[in-house]
């Protein structure tokens, strides 16, 4: 199931029950701050925005999310009541992959949100296939690694939680085995960066991944999951010896 971050002021029920009935996952924000808030907490396979806000416009939402955040792959789409060439032109020129404006048709919304999503998989699939090339020939010989209810598979690049896969982004699946290369020793953030990011990225978007990563860790067994954050350092993978 594919999760959406609607981020509008006005009234959403109908978008959202028209995306809930397609089996999307939506979250509502009604500002830029409250948006940004839940970016940087959670993932999202699709953003939709508003271009007009109570405190900033979805134009400043989307440079933060492509430049200061640095998520380039989840796709956007502007869905305003600005009709005007320029606005439309703007919004594709910073980083939207589509514009919608209002009023719309229900089916034809669902269409384009459908379409965002296909390459959006398309994507993905191309994405993990190539970079799994590329790590296979270090980690091949690798034996499975074993942590609470969690079973890291090297040669599959799959994290299992018993039975069942966690959905894990390639860079996430990278940062996982480098906090385990170095499990129980703080890393510094300026170590990942230079590890782990080929393009420069902030600190926002390490604090971003690791969030996303914290998050799938978590189990009964250690409900704060296994990344530790280490003051004025950076970050730890802890478990027992």
């Amino acid at each position: 199931m594919r999760s959406v971050l609607l981020v509008d002021s006005t009234d959403t029920t109908s978008i959202v029950e028209l995306l809930s009935s397609s089996d999307f996952t939506v979250t509502v924000s009604r500002t830029v701050t409250q948006a940004l808030d839940y970016l940087q907490k959670n993932h999202f396979d699709l953003l939709i925005t508003e271009t007009s806000l109570p405190d900033k416009t979805g134009f400043f939402l989307i440079r933060f999310l492509r430049k200061k955040l640095g998520q380039k792959k989840i796709p956007v789409i502007i869905l305003s009541s600005r009709k005007a060439t320029k606005f439309k032109v703007h919004g594709l020129k910073i980083g939207a992959n589509d514009y919608i404006t209002k009023p719309f048709v229900y089916e034809e919304f669902l269409v384009r949100v459908q379409v965002q999503i296909r390459i959006l998989s398309l994507i993905e699939n191309t994405y993990n296939t190539s970079d799994r090339k590329k790590i296979e020939s270090s980690i091949m010989n690798r034996p499975d690694y074993f942590f609470g209810p969690f079973r890291l598979n090297y040669q599959q690049v799959v994290l299992y939680k018993g039975e069942e896969k966690v959905q894990l982004t390639f860079q996430e699946f990278k940062l996982l085995v480098y906090l385990i290369d170095h499990k129980n020793q703080p890393v510094s953030k300026d170590e990942i960066l230079d590890k782990l990011w080929k393009y420069e990225v902030g600190s926002r978007t390490i604090y971003t991944h690791m969030s996303w990563l914290r998050e799938k860790l978590k189990c009964e067994e250690n409900p704060e999951g296994y990344i530790k954050t280490v003051r004025q350092i950076g970050y730890m993978f802890e478990v027992p010896e």
